[in-house]
């Protein structure tokens, strides 16, 4: 079974988790929730629609990773900046 502490935060985050371990994400949900999503989203697709709908959340997965990677490196590069270089002016 769930943890008690689990089961708040998805109750709180309508049903949906997201939980991240290591490299991998996993998407916890109650059986109901996915067999709505699953009808919702393939319900009535056309073949092709739903190559346009597996493309869509391809680049989409692609932007946000290449995103992440980005702030990733950002913060990576403002953690080499020495505290001597931060000069604080008002304004």
């Amino acid at each position: 079974m769930l943890d008690k502490k689990l089961r708040e935060v998805m109750e709180l985050l309508g049903g949906k988790a997201v939980i991240k371990e290591g490299d991998q994400f996993f998407v916890v949900m109650n059986l109901r929730e996915f067999k709505k999503i699953k009808q919702e989203s393939l319900e009535g697709l056309t073949k092709q629609d739903l190559i346009d709908k597996i493309n869509n959340n391809i680049a989409t997965w692609k932007f946000i990773q290449e995103q992440k990677q980005t702030e990733s490196i950002e913060l990576e590069e403002l953690g080499d900046i020495p505290d001597q270089e931060i000069v604080y002016e008002k304004a």
